[in-house]
């Protein structure tokens, strides 16, 4: 089994098409041409009483002519950055489709990072309402940094950015870094929270929070919030958006920790469209009496990520729209471009 080392992915991505490939399997996502299993996850505390887990996220797809199969196992402890390691690492395994046997396994740091941050931008630009100008982001770690430096590398709109972290010193050292090289963008290390999202057009909270801290009058008319890391945004956020959309509302149906998760369980999300006929069996028939009527859902999703790729959902109906993105992350997209790192190396 061939590996492939951090540095050796690091090299190798420089020649994918990320974003690309991430529009590719939203595609493929779309027509059917993808095997996506529940992941599976198994979480503990260690012997500094820091929350650890563990994810095996297995996935199959078909582009280019081909079908691609493997999964990603991603490991994470919370205390990490403060020991001077990545939050989360792992392995992303491929597999020969004849055999099933593993034939590749490459670090997954950078392909995470890279897929993760490829979402996030390709879902703004389908629904933001001009190129972006300001854009806040919350936590300064490597997720960010990937967000950042991808966004600014394609919007030469991009005018200033808002950078908060609780460790002032880490946001510090980020602007300094991409202001090296982005040298038409203003950094601002912002000292709150509040004053890196409002009145960002952009918000990208890219943290390790369990408990939502972004209300929705921190979002401006018109923003797009990405919430990568899922649990940022308080229920009054979601509840307040124009739109919701996310990347499978399977990920979220099965979800018990994160917050959408939690309030489609608790029979406050409405799925998007084409999966409401199943909403009955999949998520509790709450109501304010015996007999009184359905409890409306605090929030809708209007849409799932493929379905804005493939032009079978609108996108964005005003520039007011405050819009929020709900990314959980498929493995399909890990497998993906490991896939065509893998080809790469091969050539």
């Amino acid at each position: 089994m061939l590996q492939l080392t951090d540095v050796d992915v690091a090299a190798l991505l420089e020649k994918v098409d990320v974003v690309g490939t991430v529009r590719e399997v939203f595609l493929a996502h779309a027509a059917g041409r993808t095997v996506l299993p529940e992941e599976s996850c198994l979480r503990w505390t260690n012997d500094e009483g820091e929350s650890c887990r563990s994810l095996n996220m297995p996935g199959l797809v078909e582009i280019d002519g081909r079908r691609i199969a493997g999964t990603k196992i991603i490991n994470a402890s919370l205390g990490n950055p403060d020991r001077g390691l990545a939050r989360a690492g792992g392995l992303i395994l491929l597999f020969d489709l004849t055999t099933a046997r593993p034939v590749c396994a490459l670090d997954a740091a950078h392909i995470s990072a890279g897929r993760t941050a490829a979402v996030s931008v390709l879902a703004t630009e389908l629904l933001w309402a001009a190129p972006a100008r300001t854009i806040g982001v919350v936590g300064a770690g490597a997720l960010a940094e990937a967000h950042l430096d991808l966004a600014l590398r394609r919007w030469p709109s991009v005018r200033r950015v808002r950078i908060h972290d609780r460790v002032p010193e880490r946001a510090a050292r980020l602007a300094e870094r991409l202001g090296d090289t982005y040298r038409t963008v203003a950094f601002d290390v912002a000292a709150t929270a509040e004053q890196a999202v409002r009145e960002a057009e952009l918000i990208m909270p890219v943290t390790t929070t369990t408990s939502g801290y972004i209300p929705a009058d921190w979002i401006a008319e018109g923003a797009v919030a990405v919430n990568v890391s899922l649990d940022d945004l308080t229920p009054d956020a979601l509840a307040a958006a124009d739109q919701v959309v996310v990347d499978d509302w399977s990920l979220v149906a099965a979800d018990t920790t994160r917050i959408l998760g939690r309030m489609h369980r608790a029979g406050d999300v409405l799925p998007p469209p084409r999966h409401r006929a199943s909403h009955t069996s999949d998520a509790p028939d709450h109501r304010g009496s015996p007999d009184g009527p359905r409890k409306r859902p605090a929030v809708e999703v209007t849409a799932e990520l493929c379905d804005l790729v493939g032009g079978t959902a609108a996108g964005r109906t005003s520039a007011t729209d405050r819009i929020v993105v709900n990314p959980f992350g498929m493995s399909l997209h890990d497998v993906a471009v490991a896939g065509r790192i893998y080809q790469e190396f091969l050539k």
